[in-house]
């Protein structure tokens, strides 16, 4: 009785974790520490873990990271991100347990539970484009950032990664529970594109119009004429908007425009703060090859004069708590040895994941399994991957990404 109930509590805690990644920090934090106390509630059956694959993957992650605090210039300011890493290992496997022993009954809940809240988020995302605020108040213009939308998430403008990382979870729940025929499936997936955009963040823009792409393109079958026909149509409607509206044209045209003359990217970065942040970031792993200089430590390494470059117009304000990139995020604060081992951990869980899509032809997993692809994107602009926002939508992916494996034992 008593497991069945904490079962039915990990269910709830699941169900509702989106709402953790509104309502900040603190709430997520809870969310992760509840699920850990759960994995221990449930060890002995969580123990067959042991015998998992991805398991020893996290371990190898976990370790080298450690191995970088070791070599931080600051350990004890390294060290938490590091060691909440043990905690999200068991915040993925109770996520495992669950979907793998209730995926015939309240699997298909959890995900109508995060159908419901992405939907609340997208009507408040649409009641700020034509109000100018959201349903709360909230609003982007407050923050001098027009063109952009805060919805739920007030001055953070984060909306569009939170976006990303559940409209994959939204169209497949669409697909598999409500069954819509073609043409509203089609006007589904049209609309989850166009609303992207209309958030005007550029990156998450890019990265959920690809993740679009890749899932329709790989598991829903639409007439190809219809489909080009929808996609000409939303592009049309995104370029009248780009043409109408003085904040969209200055952030999807006149900003962008230079990338595309002669030398446009390397210009383009010598003119943007990102550029900056991604300059010194360079600078540092080359001072710091091999261990980088440690988790979370970007941000008080980057001030130091030794990183400045007047080759970039933004360099007196490259300092800020990571360099806004993933790839260089990873090499700056751990170096070739930690860039390598986070590689070989994503490379070899993405293989699993695949290698299990194939046979299961599951669509949950794909979404999982696109979202991590999409967020890996080089080049494109990201926020702090060891944050607590952004890691937590990425952990619940990697999350549902495993726990439709169904092979348990180490081959």
């Amino acid at each position: 009785m008593k497991k069945k109930l904490f079962d039915q509590f990990g269910i709830f805690l699941l169900s509702v974790f989106p709402i953790s990644l509104i309502a900040g920090n603190f709430l997520i934090n809870t969310f992760i520490f509840l699920f850990s106390i759960n994995f221990f509630l449930n060890f002995k059956e969580n123990k067959i873990i042991l015998k998992n694959q991805i398991f020893y993957l996290m371990v190898f992650f976990l370790i080298s990271l450690i191995i970088n605090v070791i070599f931080s210039t600051d350990p004890l300011n390294s060290l938490p991100r590091a060691a909440k890493i043990l905690l999200i290992i068991f915040f993925i496997f109770e996520i495992k347990r669950l979907i793998q022993n209730y995926k015939t009954s309240y699997t298909k809940y959890i995900f109508l539970s995060w159908f419901c809240i992405f939907l609340i988020v997208i009507f408040d995302i649409v009641f700020e484009l034509i109000f100018g605020h959201n349903m709360i108040g909230n609003s982007s213009n407050l923050h001098g950032m027009h063109g952009r939308i805060a919805s739920f998430f007030g001055d953070e403008l984060v909306v569009g990664a939170f976006y990303h990382g559940f409209v994959l979870f939204f169209l497949s729940y669409c697909f598999l529970e409500l069954k819509p025929k073609n043409n509203i499936l089609l006007f589904l997936i049209l609309g989850t594109i166009l609303i992207s955009f209309l958030i005007g963040e550029r990156t998450n823009f890019i990265k959920s119009f690809i993740s679009i792409i890749l899932f329709v393109s790989l598991s829903i079958k639409i007439n190809f004429k219809k489909k080009i026909a929808g996609l000409a149509t939303v592009f049309a409607v995104i370029f009248t908007f780009i043409y109408f509206n003085p904040d969209y044209k200055l952030r999807f045209f006149d900003q962008l425009k230079p990338l595309f003359s002669l030398n446009g990217y390397s210009n383009f970065l010598k003119e943007s703060q990102y550029g900056a942040h991604r300059n010194a970031s360079v600078k540092i792993l080359k001072e710091n090859l091999y261990f980088g200089v440690g988790i979370k430590n970007f941000r008080y390494e980057v001030s130091k004069k030794k990183y400045e470059n007047k080759e970039y117009k933004a360099t007196n304000m490259r300092q800020s708590t990571h360099p806004h990139q993933i790839h260089h995020e990873f090499l700056s604060e751990t170096g070739l040895f930690g860039y390598i081992s986070f590689l070989l951990f994503i490379f070899f869980s993405l293989y699993l994941g695949i290698k299990n899509y194939l046979k299961e032809k599951n669509l949950y997993q794909l979404s999982s399994i696109i979202f991590i692809m999409t967020t890996l994107m080089p080049i494109l602009t990201s926020g702090s991957f060891l944050s607590t926002f952004t890691s937590s939508i990425f952990w619940l992916n990697y999350a549902i990404m495993i726990s439709f494996i169904q092979k348990n034992k180490v081959s």
